[in-house]
């Protein structure tokens, strides 16, 4: 049971829907009624808010891609569809290999430490499209 009610907003000068919550978003930690929002399985519940429904909709694609992609690296071929290179380096993403062409160092900033710290990291064509959606 979530104390707090539902936190969706009606817009600007309309308040929250104050509704009984039926759970906390997995992204954003509001809490959301039936009508904005949707219990995932294991416990993804997502909000009904734009940037919420976009990384849950983003995962689900995400592990679609890499059940598919990963049946390469079993015989040592980059993941990247439609490449027959042999695998070389590891994504620090998605901890899928990857061949030179199709994965690159780039520079990103550690939230898990304190004080956040930029780290150079390698990461595939494929997670570095991702970061749009979770930066």
């Amino acid at each position: 049971m979530i104390a707090e009610p539902c936190a969706h907003s009606g817009g600007l000068f309309r308040g929250s829907c104050g509704a009984v919550a039926i759970a906390e978003c997995v992204y954003c930690g509001k809490p959301f009624c039936g009508r904005h929002g949707e219990l995932g399985a294991d416990y993804t519940n997502v909000c009904d808010r734009k940037a919420c429904v976009t990384k849950v909709r983003d995962v689900e694609a995400h592990l679609e891609w890499k059940r598919r992609v990963e049946i390469a690296n079993a015989v040592s071929v980059c993941a990247h569809e439609e490449c027959e290179e042999r695998m070389r380096h590891l994504c620090s993403r998605c901890q899928l290999m990857f061949c030179m062409t199709h994965i690159s160092e780039h520079t990103v900033t550690n939230q898990q430490v304190r004080p956040p710290r930029r780290e150079i990291v390698i990461m595939c064509v494929h997670c570095r499209s991702r970061r749009r959606v979770w930066d």
